[in-house]
């Protein structure tokens, strides 16, 4: 049960970060690239970078190389589902006091 509580941590906490939220809702659309990425999000190619090594290095995304530009998409399938349904339960208006 521990080691479940620590995955499922490390889990939310990869996630836990707007940018990241943004760049996996991107690519809960199917691969991209990183150029493609940077658009959709509307960060600094550095920064989403840094973000995207955070999600690959979790284990939530995956990537490979074509020709000279680099394709991140999600591993599993169950991960945008679960993002989908965070937004059912914490409100838009949300804030933390």
């Amino acid at each position: 049960m521990v080691v479940r509580h620590e995955a499922q941590a490390e889990f939310l906490q990869a996630v836990g970060q707007a940018t990241r939220l943004r760049i996996l809702e991107v690519l809960a659309d199917g691969e991209r690239c990183v150029c493609d990425i940077q658009m959709a999000v509307g960060e600094q190619q550095s920064n989403v970078s840094k973000h995207l090594a955070i999600l690959r290095k979790s284990g939530i995304l995956t990537a490979r190389r074509e020709g000279g530009r680099v394709i991140y998409r999600i591993r599993d399938g169950w991960i945008p589902e679960a993002l989908r349904r965070l937004s059912d339960v914490v409100p838009r208006d949300f804030v933390w006091q």
